[in-house]
């Protein structure tokens, strides 16, 4: 990579994150390039370290997680890694760290918020990483603003699924990226800064590229707010007119933890926390966080971290909140008295049969897709972010290539300028202002994990349909999905205005 690095200016290049078709394990790579004493002086950082959800179907026997391969940027010293910045908490950005480190290397600084710090911490614990093994971790807020060697960063807060969410913003002095992280422009998150909108405003002017979370690029409309969540759980948990409960939340989409707490307190229903490890660990966090939901019940219900061994202590009336897929005998001794909302697609399927076995009423996200809520913006999220930086170069990442590339005719006529070709992993682009040039495609790799800690050379391949996601994106469907919506665009802007592409010239 660093014989492309010849000019000076800024350099792009994802490392995960850009796959072939699934996504995850999330990796992005910003060097610095400039001269002293005619030659060549680095800056570098790099944005997530995730991993790979499917690392089974690449074919390693004993695997445990599969990450990106970031052993050039980390053995050449020249380069100057500078920073590791960490958008959030979720495991296909963050947990790669904890795979490098057994493996034996010494990464740079971490950069994130406080609540990411939490999870690192007791990823340390659960595979005993100890303190002289750990990388230091400098806390940050939305509004902070550092340098790494010659680029210089700034903080800025992002609408997500979990706590201390962030972007960042990433320049040179001459080109400025906004790093999306993972986001939606839903401004009614609880108790946690939405995506700082005001201030992407008053840099539109010099922000260049938005390398954009494109997750959800092919659901018009805005993202769920998580206002409207709410306001759906209450809904149906009232019209179910049922004293019982079940309401299944991702373990690590913590939010939901809070706006399922927030429709039982309104409906005043007592509240049980009951889960799997993950849950209860997720839960730890959360409260030593500073949520507390003692204080939020302020009387009105009583809330339990276990189900309690008398039942009369929930005076009848509760939900049951958590990560689990077996029901107790404390539920179902009145099976006619429950009600389940199912809040994910697949995790909990074997609760569904139980619930189809006792004859349970339920509802799932076929129903009310709703009740999912969303941590990635919609095709509307990012129409207001274009309105926001109309000048801006857009870089798709997040999402399966054939997706985003499938996007370009739509994205054209909403006036959308996208890079051209579409960034897969280990894909190589210098940015200079509004301009862009593509220096090199080289074969991706994934870095396997071993039970004992050793990571293992794979190319990248697609895995759709193989290993334990069986989950597959059809690639026929996606077009005809983008080919629906823009007639539909199409006949809703007729008689108006079109806005047309910004073009840039390549260098």
């Amino acid at each position: 990579m660093k014989s492309s690095l010849k000019d000076t200016g800024l350099y792009w290049r994802p490392l995960g994150g850009n796959n072939i078709d699934q996504i995850s394990g999330h990796c992005y790579q910003y060097t610095c390039v400039w001269t002293r004493g005619g030659q060549n002086k680095y800056s570098s950082l790099l944005v997530d370290l995730g991993k790979f959800d499917n690392h089974q179907a690449l074919g390693i026997q004993n695997s445990i997680a599969a990450v990106p391969d970031i052993r050039e940027v980390l053995q050449d010293k020249e380069l100057n890694l500078k920073a590791l910045l960490l958008t959030h908490s979720h495991p296909d950005h963050l947990n790669g760290i904890i795979h490098y480190i057994r493996a034996g290397y010494k990464l740079p600084p971490l950069y994130g918020g406080r609540y990411t710090k939490m999870v690192l911490e007791d990823l340390y614990l659960r595979y005993q990483i100890g303190r002289t093994k750990q990388p230091d971790f400098v806390v940050v807020k939305n509004g902070d603003k550092f340098k790494c060697g010659r680029l210089e960063v700034e903080v800025i807060s992002a609408s997500h699924t979990c706590f201390d969410s962030f972007g960042y913003i990433i320049s040179d002095g001459k080109t400025t990226v906004y790093h999306s992280g993972d986001m939606k422009t839903d401004q009614t998150t609880y108790f946690r800064r939405p995506t700082d909108l005001k201030r992407l405003r008053q840099l539109a002017g010099k922000i260049n590229f938005v390398v954009a979370d494109f997750c959800g690029i092919d659901n018009d409309g805005t993202a769920w707010r998580e206002a409207d969540v709410l306001k759906a759980l209450v809904k149906i948990i009232r019209k179910s007119r049922k004293n019982k409960i079940i309401l299944p939340v991702y373990p690590t989409h913590v939010e939901m933890y809070v706006i399922a707490f927030l429709a039982a307190l309104k409906l005043r229903k007592n509240v049980v926390f009951q889960g799997n490890e993950d849950f209860y660990a997720y839960l730890d966090i959360l409260e030593r966080y500073g949520i507390d939901f003692a204080k939020m019940a302020n009387g009105k219900i009583r809330v339990f971290k276990t189900m309690p061994e008398d039942p009369a202590e929930l005076q009848g009336k509760f939900v049951v909140i958590g990560a689990f897929n077996d029901l107790n005998e404390t539920l179902l001794a009145k099976p006619r008295e429950i009600f389940a909302l199912i809040t994910a697609r697949t995790y909990f399927n074997p609760l569904k049969g139980q619930l189809n076995a006792h004859d349970i009423p339920f509802i799932t996200l076929k129903d009310y897709p709703v009740l999912q809520g969303a941590g990635h913006g919609f095709l509307q999220d990012w129409e207001i972010i274009r309105d926001i930086l109309p000048q801006a170069v857009f870089i798709p990442m997040h999402c399966p290539h054939f997706v985003a590339e499938s996007f370009r005719p739509l994205a054209e006529f909403l006036g959308f300028n996208i890079i051209k070709p579409i960034p897969e992993n280990n894909y190589l682009f210098k940015l200079c202002g509004n301009q862009y040039q593509l220096l090199s495609k080289s074969p991706a790799v994934w870095m396997v994990a071993g039970e004992d800690g050793c990571l293992t050379e794979v190319w990248q391949r697609a895995t759709s349909g193989t290993g334990f996601l069986k989950r597959t994106f059809s690639r026929r469907r996606t077009v005809q999905k983008f080919k629906m919506m823009l007639c539909q665009r199409r006949k809703t802007n007729a008689g108006n205005k079109i806005p047309q592409t910004i073009q840039h010239p390549l260098i």
